[in-house]
């Protein structure tokens, strides 16, 4: 398709250029009007038109910013080009700045806002993509936006619930593995010498103890090596799909963390849908973004052939619940918002239990684990200390 040069004025009179592609100057003029522009000039581009600039990827936290202000631009009336002109002027981030600017310019350029945000994928999410483009084909861009938004601070509110909630067992984690290593590498030693020299028989921890603090100080490297392999392996293991099936089937199975996975997942699937079929998408397309979000391989497998299942007719209920992964609550609701007509306000009402109980899961979660951390360390430190002092109490007993 032809590109063309064109000016025109906003809706505040003042004067704007750009490229723009169009079958011919008549749609040049419609695409115009619809962006909140009057046509004043137009002339007929033959090089092609390339941005040289480029969206740097977006925080989470300044994708919420860029879609919150944008939905409040668009709902108050104003033109999507125009709100994101006020938006880059607004903001106070210059990469911020830029980045919106040449989505606005791309936009200008003919190009649809989710086609614009589709040419930066590491920014952009295919979830969020995909809701732009239903809402700029129903006309409720600024509604699906205000959607957007809150589905983005919830979120960001259950990633801040698990980091608060994992900060502290992960410190006494922490502090346990340095206790132990120094107590092997710096106090180990020290004690060393003295029983040797003494020709006291040691007890068996307490050898034991001593050629595992011999062991870490010699071949340190080769834990270092261990964990380094481990973790390559795994992530090899995990880039295939059967092996991301595996770990994922074996996370779920795992006692209380895999309740904790289980919920989260089912959750994030939930709030997924329900924004996605609020937004005007179709169940189908709703289910395929529904099983990429839910980060498990086997809830994705399952909810797919559930999606396979309703393509042939059958319905949602029925079809998750063949698959046994989800809860009776989940299927319950959705079968009754089939059955009325109200799969949206059921899935809210889902969403509402899962915003209260997801939270208090992963708190009861590291209720149980805290503790166990401290009896570990307890028990380990206890272990080192009673494996010094029983050779010194013989020591002492022989000597008397």
């Amino acid at each position: 398709m032809p590109k063309y040069n064109y000016t025109a004025r906003d809706e505040f009179g003042k004067q704007v250029r750009g490229v723009m592609v169009a079958q011919d100057e008549i749609e040049l003029g419609n695409k115009l009007d619809h962006l909140g522009y009057i046509l004043t000039g137009i002339r007929s581009r033959t090089k092609e038109y390339s941005s040289k600039a480029q969206v740097r990827n977006f925080k989470q936290r300044e994708l919420l910013e860029f879609t919150i202000h944008l939905a409040t631009l668009l709902n108050a009336g104003v033109p999507l080009v125009t709100g994101m002109r006020d938006l880059a002027r607004d903001t106070t981030s210059p990469s911020l700045q830029k980045s919106v600017e040449e989505l606005r310019r791309r936009v200008e350029g003919g190009s649809s806002l989710k086609e614009a945000a589709e040419a930066f994928p590491r920014s952009f999410p295919k979830l969020y993509t995909s809701i732009l483009g239903v809402g700029e084909s129903t006309g409720k861009l600024g509604d699906v936006l205000n959607d957007l938004s809150k589905f983005m601070e919830w979120q960001m509110e259950l990633q801040g619930k698990i980091k608060e909630a994992a900060t502290y067992p992960i410190i006494i984690f922490t502090v346990m593995i340095l206790v132990v290593m120094v107590l092997m590498v710096r106090v180990i030693p020290i004690f060393e010498p003295l029983f040797s020299d003494v020709g006291v028989s040691l007890p068996v921890i307490t050898q034991v103890l001593i050629n595992t603090s011999k062991g870490v100080r010699s071949y340190w490297y080769l834990g270092i090596i261990g964990i380094f392999g481990f973790v390559t392996l795994y992530k090899t293991y995990s880039f295939n799909e059967r092996g991301r099936y595996n770990i994922d089937s074996f996370k779920l199975r795992l006692p209380i963390f895999g309740d904790v996975v289980r919920k989260i997942a089912i959750s994030r699937f939930c709030h997924t849908l329900s924004l996605a079929l609020r937004s005007g998408m179709d169940l189908l397309s709703a289910l395929s973004l529904g099983a990429d979000v839910t980060a498990n391989a086997r809830l994705s497998q399952s909810i797919q052939m559930a999606k396979k299942a309703v393509n042939y007719g059958e319905k949602l209920a029925s079809a998750l619940e063949v698959s046994e992964e989800f809860p009776p609550l989940v299927i319950r609701m959705i079968s009754l918002g089939e059955q009325s007509g109200a799969l949206t306000f059921t899935l809210d009402k889902v969403n509402e239990y899962y915003d209260k109980e997801v939270p208090a899961t992963i708190k009861r979660f590291f209720t149980f684990f805290e503790p166990m951390i401290i009896i570990l360390m307890g028990a380990m430190v206890a272990t080192i200390a009673l494996a010094v002092l029983l050779p010194i109490f013989k020591l002492v007993e022989t000597v008397g």
